[in-house]
């Protein structure tokens, strides 16, 4: 809901302001992703500006010796200002984004092969009722952006604009979330080749791998913690519509 009222408001300014200033549309490339941005002359200097950026990416990732099928999806929506203090290309820029950043990582074994390290325990997935490990990284819905660059969107000479800009999205400190499904057997205290259980259910031993399962979370969180505050570096090409 943040996100579409932070989105709906950028939008109706840009169309309050549309029919009487310059604007520019061009397209972008940054840590963020891949995306579109929309600037427009609100003052002498200054811009508005709605950024879209996304990406997705899949790869292996081994946490604790747990190897992770891993998902990275990344999509922000920016409401900023661009100030540009002299008048020409340098800019300073200050807003807020949606921020929809976040990483999913599912880790499954059904040949009860594998080890998996879940807090301070070792276990091993059964064949006949595979063991499934899902985690994931979230953050705040709604994140402040500072940043300083060159180039000016809205307004200038010639019809074609490039800008340049790096600044930082204070994203806040990434929440750790952890599930399980499945049976497994803990590895340090049975004989795993006679005796399983459900990680769900109310066996002690499930009641145990819970508490398990709850300091691997909260290892995750702590070692991710730094990464409050992401960098963006963002490279613009576009095209100016002057009055």
């Amino acid at each position: 809901m943040k996100r579409r009222i932070l989105f709906g408001m950028g939008l109706a300014a840009l169309c309050a302001n549309a029919s009487a200033t310059d604007i520019g549309v061009g397209l972008r490339a940054s840590t963020l992703g891949l995306g579109a941005e929309v600037s427009i002359s609100m003052l002498n200097g200054l811009n508005l500006r709605i950024p879209v950026s996304g990406f997705n990416y899949n790869d292996d990732l081994t946490e604790d010796d747990i190897r992770y099928d891993a998902d990275l999806e990344l999509l922000t929506v920016g409401l900023l200002a661009d100030y540009h203090v002299f008048g020409g290309g340098f800019h300073v820029t200050g807003g807020v984004a949606s921020n929809g950043n976040e990483l999913k990582l599912l880790a499954s074994e059904a040949t009860g092969n594998e080890r998996f390290q879940v807090g301070n325990q070792t276990y091993v997935s059964d064949p006949n009722d595979p063991f499934e490990l899902r985690a994931g990284l979230d953050f705040n819905a709604v994140a402040p952006y500072l940043g300083i660059g060159w180039g000016n969107a809205a307004s200038g000479q010639g019809k074609f604009y490039f800008k340049f800009e790096a600044g930082a999205l204070f994203q806040g400190s990434p929440q750790a979330s952890a599930a399980a499904s499945g049976s497994a057997c803990n590895t340090s205290t049975e004989t795993c080749a006679l005796t399983s259980f459900d990680v769900q259910s109310d066996d002690p031993r499930a009641q145990q791998f819970r508490v398990e399962l709850e300091r691997e979370r909260r290892a995750i969180e702590e070692e991710i913690d730094e990464f409050d505050i992401y960098p963006v570096v963002s490279l613009s090409i576009g095209y100016r519509f002057l009055r």
